[in-house]
């Protein structure tokens, strides 16, 4: 018999579990509502656009427009000469997290455009534009020099017979590839100069890129000369320690890896030709070589004796020469130029104020002249200022902040200057003018600062003076008492007879070097023990921080990051030999490795694993292919060259 009893008891209770499910997702449904509306706004809206500032033609590349918000209606400007190969491709990404019960939120969407340049000259692409929450924005604008083909003009000769020697056909302009051995074709490996510009204005910008082709592993790579510069004032772009960015391009049919190695931003001194004498680098190129194979009757060896298991890697000693660049330097035009020039060329802005206009004699006021742009900023001169001569002045502080990039050099200069009044009144301070000349428009501008009305009061302290002439007309002031009277009132006087020679303090002077020499000494012993000490640590740490460093190089696997990959990989080998015998990162080598595990009593062939090891990491970062793959050969080899020493060391 059912009861009825229990029957409504238990439906009171799924009532009320019911109930409270529904109160949790209410309360949920309000927190979510409540964190939402404390989601950060974060930054402004930006909307940006980047690209290769240089190319060549038939060079294929990309074009990205990216915002930091969820945009609509995005408009393409044109793109003038330049092919568009595919495009607008979209991709966005977006990210929540909520932290102690607060929301935040970013979203980043991109239009990438591949796009092909097809004929030489500047293309000047105006801004695009997207709406944001019923705002438009626009981009900044982009500006591309396309060049001639590097493999049209950029030609290569190899020298035979074994020798260094460089062929005599060589026409100028052409950059060279010299190979022991000959064993380098044409077109494997070679480097180019490019200018932005070839006929500048006198001190204008312009910038050259040296840029390497390779169809073949490198590394090894140094600088055996570099290019001088006679008549330029420069400022390198790139940071020495910054890898290099590689892309892949396809020339004539030919896949070449491709990586600017140096860039300088070159302002010219002087006008007419002048010439850039070439940059000379040298590398090691890993090429394929062929081996002959003795003929058998094996039934396998047609098989085996394929073309494809008789290719052997050489590494091959390559001189890198690139080619001469000739710039026509044209003068500044004498139309319009203003009286008050002083050689400043670029795009420029120029904004000035003063910290104060009612004061007392002898307190300062400090007028700021900022002029900020792209351009020559660090060769500006200050502007003169011309204040009252009433006005006590100093040398202005000079602040100036450079950034440097692919596209130049641009920042700011802030002019401080400080003047002190010394005597009441009313005064002015003309206005104040800076001039420079536009490359772009090639016309001259003049900026003007407001005209400043100083008021100063009586100051404390008796700073009025007294102003008369003297006899060469010069004005001089009594200002308070920065004229003393002589100096009067007690005189000191010497005890006679009384002399250093025999004194207190020519015996403690007499006795301080002793005491510093033992103080030295006591020093340099304790440094010594400590030294020893941390040298031991150094060496029974050494695997353990290597190990540390392939965990690390592991996950960056993992992610797919290629690039800090190697460098990892190849901090854990090159600290490994530093820590274990105690050599500084800057004497470390190929040679030293070599050096050390031998004196060691390592056996050969672990000695060749690791150097070995270290030339594949090298040649990894330009070779070709898989990246996964390589990324996976480099770990496996590296934790094995680790292992295999570390044992040997041991014994």
């Amino acid at each position: 018999m059912i009861n009825t009893r229990d029957v409504k008891k238990g439906f009171e209770k799924k009532t009320m579990k019911l109930n409270r499910l529904k109160i949790s997702l209410l309360l949920g449904v309000i927190l979510l509502i409540i964190s939402a509306s404390n989601v950060k706004a974060g930054d402004a809206v930006k909307f940006t656009a980047s690209t290769k500032p240089v190319v060549e033609v038939g060079e294929r590349f990309q074009i990205v427009y990216t915002v930091n918000a969820d945009g609509e209606n995005f408009r393409v400007p044109d793109f003038g000469s330049l092919t568009i190969l595919s495009g607008p491709n979209r991709s966005s990404s977006s990210s929540i997290q909520i932290i102690n019960g607060k929301m935040s939120q970013s979203t980043q969407l991109s239009f990438t455009f591949l796009v092909m340049a097809t004929q030489p000259g500047e293309i000047n692409i105006p801004p695009a534009t997207i709406t944001v929450d019923g705002k438009t924005y626009k981009s900044n604008p982009l500006k591309i020099t396309v060049v001639q083909s590097g493999n049209s003009t950029a030609k290569t000769n190899t020298a035979t017979g074994g020798n260094s020697q460089v062929n005599g056909n060589q026409t100028p302009g052409e950059s060279t590839t010299v190979s022991e051995n000959g064993l380098l074709k044409n077109d494997d490996l070679y480097i180019k100069a490019f200018i932005s510009n070839r006929h500048p204005y006198l001190g204008e910008q312009t910038i050259i890129t040296y840029r390497i082709y390779t169809k073949v592993p490198v590394s090894d790579i140094t600088v055996k000369k570099l290019s001088s510069f006679p008549g330029f004032w420069t400022k390198d772009l790139m940071d020495d320690n910054q890898n290099l960015k590689q892309s892949r391009k396809i020339i004539n049919g030919q896949e070449y890896v491709v990586a600017d190695i140096r860039q300088l931003a070159l302002f010219p001194q002087k006008t007419g030709k002048l010439t850039i004498e070439p940059m000379e680098l040298e590398c090691t190129a890993q090429v394929r070589v062929k081996t002959k194979r003795r003929r058998s009757y094996d039934p396998f060896d047609d098989f085996f004796n394929d073309p494809f298991f008789n290719n052997n890697v050489k590494n091959v000693k390559t001189i890198l020469k690139s080619n001469p660049v000739t710039i026509n330097v044209k003068p500044l035009p004498d139309e319009n130029k203003p009286v008050n020039f002083n050689g400043a060329v670029g795009q420029f802005t120029f904004a000035s104020k003063i910290d104060r206009t009612k004061l007392k004699a002898n307190e300062a006021l400090t007028l700021t002249i900022t002029i900020s742009g792209q351009g020559n900023i660090e060769l500006v001169e200050p502007p003169k200022v011309q204040f009252p001569p009433d006005f006590e002045t100093y040398d202005p502080k000079v602040t100036t902040r450079i950034r440097t990039n692919s596209g130049g050099i641009s920042g700011y200069k802030k002019i401080e200057y400080l003047a002190i009044p010394r005597n009441p009144g009313d005064f002015t301070i003309p206005p104040v003018q800076f001039s420079f000349f536009n490359p772009k428009d090639e016309k001259y501008y003049t900026y003007s600062s407001d005209e400043y009305k100083i008021h100063v009061e009586k100051g404390t302290g008796g700073g009025s003076g007294v102003i008369y002439s003297s006899s060469a007309q010069e004005d001089i002031h009594y200002i308070g008492k920065d004229i003393h009277h002589i100096k009067t009132g007690k005189v000191e006087w010497q005890e006679k007879d009384k002399f250093f020679f025999g004194s207190k303090t020519f015996y403690i002077l007499l006795v301080l070097p002793l005491i510093l020499f033992l103080l030295a000494a006591l020093i340099k012993a304790y440094r010594k023990k400590h030294q020893s000490n941390y040298d031991l640590l150094r060496n029974k740490k050494a695997t353990k921080i290597a190990k540390s460093r392939l965990h690390k190089a592991e996950k960056l696997k993992k992610q797919g990051k290629d690039k800090e990959f190697y460098d990892e990989i190849a901090q854990a080998l090159w600290g490994y030999i530093s820590d274990k015998f105690n050599i500084s990162r800057a004497e470390l080598s190929i040679d030293t490795v070599k050096e050390k595990l031998n004196e060691k009593g390592v056996e050969e062939e672990v000695t060749n694993n690791f150097i070995k090891t270290l030339n594949d990491i090298e040649f990894a970062r330009f070779a070709p292919g898989d990246v996964a793959g390589k990324m996976e050969n480099i770990y496996d080899e590296a934790l094995n060259a680790i292992l295999q020493a570390e044992k040997a060391l041991k014994k």
